[in-house]
């Protein structure tokens, strides 16, 4: 029995050594558009599988904080696969509010570029059991010139000329 113990052991201990975990690069951060809610920000992610299985995705959960502030928070439980020896881009959608953005605007009123910091965990599957991916990427995203504060500043000013005629 305790031969039986051992082996078993050994054998998960060798099987778990032999899933390698995905690495994960970011390949872009882009705007995605506006709307009554607010912005939405989309990050693309390149992950790699090492393996010669694929490995499921089965959720994730990610915190995305701009200029130091957190600003968006989410989970899914979307499913993709990574399959065995290959890199498959990953699409990370964020909802950033008007109210968080006018927070980030009062910091910094002529906003051209925005330092973010994603920190996100892949839940996938694997031949032994799930597996959590940490993700912390960070960089800045350069925001379009039209969303930029002065020139959105500037429309709504022209805006309220054009109604007071």
């Amino acid at each position: 029995m305790k031969k039986l113990l051992f082996l078993s052991l050994l054998f998960l201990t060798a099987c778990s050594m032999a899933v390698q975990k995905p690495t994960v690069a970011l390949k872009d951060v882009r705007f995605a558009g506006l709307n009554g809610d607010g912005i939405s920000l989309n990050f693309l992610l390149d992950v790699t599988n090492p393996n010669t299985f694929d490995l499921p995705l089965q959720g994730y959960s990610y915190e995305v904080r701009l200029m130091t502030l957190p600003l968006a928070r989410g989970e899914s439980k979307d499913s993709l696969s990574f399959y065995g020896k290959t890199s498959t881009d990953m699409l990370i959608p964020v909802r950033v509010s008007y109210a968080d953005i006018l927070e980030i605007i009062k910091h910094n009123p002529g906003l051209k570029e925005i330092p973010y910091q994603l920190h996100a965990n892949l839940n996938l599957g694997t031949p032994l059991g799930a597996i959590a991916v940490p993700v912390t990427k960070g960089g800045t995203v350069t925001v379009p010139k039209q969303y930029q504060p002065d020139s959105l500043l500037r429309k709504f000013g022209d805006l309220l000329n054009r109604g007071a005629r």
